[in-house]
């Protein structure tokens, strides 16, 4: 309950507006309760005057009530929206705050339900019960008040039966909770299973096994299913016994109104409203009992996000790397081994960076250039040894202090379904002459100039609408662009002609004040002078 709670802190006005129009409704059914005592009186009064007056009261309290139910109906989707984006905006942030490495341990589908299918979740049963809640108090106080205007005895009759009401479906909340929380998983994993068949699909044809791709999916699609139901048998389970219990009461209460009409106790007409108002009260109690669980069943939902945890952050680390004209870099016995791994990676490597130095690091594919790429790029964390960045020990720094030095140009760069333009900038804002200017050291310049839409291309997903050379160009453009101090090149014109490859590398190795570490299996007899440093890792 507190994490939807929260929310509502955030958006106090939209809430009290909601809740304002939610509470006129209520008044206004108890008094169409109220009015139809009045109009039964006086038909059975054969009053002709006065039935008519208040059959014309009716209309105009139904008027009223109808022009409020819509503009509470739209007032309150607007506020169930926009509780669900500040809720997407923290996954968000927590996510962005996650380092590489453990974002890592998550599928992109596990990422995607959260943003997708949980947030539905949430808004059917938490933020919109958040505002069931409000009727379920309101709609039972008026009626109460009403009941109570007949006579005083309603009301001990109506919280003795109201009891049973709420308390006996608590008992499937534990259950509930658990078929929550094993649905919102299962939907993660057909999310992935979709992701992953649709981006392997190109794998199945190549093979002749196409069928794969609904094979799987179905598969994914079956388990979903068994935990929706599974999950359905509860929350029937719960309004049931809410159900039977509402109508129970209802008749209990229309008995105990006919009773003290018999007795002349209150006038026969008063039937006609109980009738209402009993079905009000027992109804939104009946309806209590679910809507809370289905809230308190949240619970696991929202802990699996981690909000508002710090420490994911602490991880980070807290040191700030200093800025300095100059970038200083000491490796020194660096070694790592993945968690799944006995054996390190690669053997213990130092290395000494000198401002402006331009190193290669060459050797056989598994000898690790990839990692050490990465792990200078502050992705993985946990290794032995220590790396030195103007006198700050890497694990212990800020993340994005790092960032703000050092740039890593992945092998196997991802191209955002958007603009070329997005693509370089990703949000960020640079002038035309620095885009060109990136292009041309990239050799992209001539093919966007080719292009009808230039900058504003679009690629496509992946980048699909480029050529694989182009992609990997754009990648590089993207990185020189920012003016880090390091640059760590791993593989990065390995998809280029010969041609292309050394007019790029001739660009960057040319640039005095840049410090570059590049990574190929293969380096170019044309230009292995220009490298300061070439270290070859067996």
């Amino acid at each position: 309950m507190k994490p939807l709670l929260s929310y509502i802190g955030r958006e106090k006005k939209r809430f009290f507006l909601t809740s304002l129009l939610i509470t006129l409704c209520s008044v206004l059914r108890v008094l169409h309760a109220l009015i139809n005592t009045y109009t039964f009186n006086n038909l059975i009064a054969l009053n002709m005057t006065g039935f008519f007056k208040f059959l014309l009261i009716d209309v105009v309290v139904f008027a009223v009530l109808s022009l409020t139910l819509g503009m509470t109906q739209y007032v309150r989707a607007a506020a169930v929206q926009r509780f669900s984006l500040d809720l997407r905006q923290d996954i968000a942030a927590q996510i962005e705050a996650t380092p590489v490495e453990h974002f890592s341990a998550k599928n992109t589908g596990t990422y995607a339900s959260w943003l997708t299918n949980d947030i539905t979740l949430i808004e059917q049963n938490g933020f919109d019960n958040l505002f069931d809640l409000v009727q379920i108090i309101t709609d039972p106080l008026f009626s109460l008040i009403a009941l109570w205007h007949f006579h005083w005895s309603f009301l001990p009759v109506v919280f003795a039966l109201s009891f049973f009401t709420v308390l006996l479906p608590q008992f499937v909340h534990k259950q509930l909770a658990k078929a929550n929380l094993f649905t919102t998983k299962s939907n993660e994993n057909l999310l992935s299973v979709i992701n992953d068949a649709l981006h392997g699909f190109s794998i199945f044809s190549i093979f002749g096994v196409e069928k794969q791709l609904s094979l799987r999916i179905t598969a994914a699609t079956n388990k979903l299913i068994a935990r929706k139901l599974h999950q359905v048998c509860y929350e029937a389970v719960a309004n049931n016994v809410a159900g039977l219990s509402n109508i129970i009461g209802q008749l209990l209460v229309e008995g105990w109104t006919g009773f003290l009409a018999i007795q002349k106790i209150i006038p026969i007409g008063a039937i006609a409203s109980s009738a209402n108002l009993s079905y009000n009260v027992f109804n939104s109690i009946a309806v209590f009992a679910p809507v809370l669980t289905q809230m308190r069943a949240l619970t696991p939902v929202f802990e699996k996000y981690h909000l508002h945890d710090e420490s994911g952050q602490a991880q980070l680390g807290a040191m700030t790397i200093p800025e300095r004209p100059k970038l200083t870099l000491k490796v020194n016995e660096l070694t790592f081994k993945y968690p799944h791994q006995q054996r390190a990676v690669f053997q213990p490597f130092s290395l000494t960076l000198r401002p402006g130095d331009k190193v290669a690091l060459t050797g056989e594919s598994g000898t690790g250039k990839s990692t050490i790429l990465k792990i200078l790029a502050g992705q993985l964390r946990q290794y032995q040894g220590s790396i030195q960045v103007n006198g700050v020990e890497l694990r212990d720094s800020c993340l994005a202090s790092l960032h703000q030095q050092v740039l890593y140009v992945d092998q196997t760069p991802y191209l955002f379904n958007d603009t070329i333009r997005y693509n370089l900038e990703l949000g960020e804002s640079f002038s035309d002459d620095e885009l060109q200017a990136a292009l041309v050291g990239a050799d992209l310049a001539q093919d966007v100039a080719k292009m009808a839409a230039g900058l504003a291309t679009e690629v496509g997903e992946g980048g699909q609408s480029l050529s694989g050379g182009q992609r990997q160009r754009l990648a590089l453009a993207r990185g020189l662009l920012r003016r880090q101090q390091l640059f760590l090149f791993d593989e990065s014109t390995s998809n280029l002609s010969q041609a292309s490859a050394l007019r790029v590398e001739d660009n960057i190795l040319k640039q005095q004040d840049l410090s570059v570490i590049f990574v190929s299996h293969q380096l170019h007899e044309e230009n292995i002078a220009e490298f300061d440093q070439v270290i070859t890792l067996k």
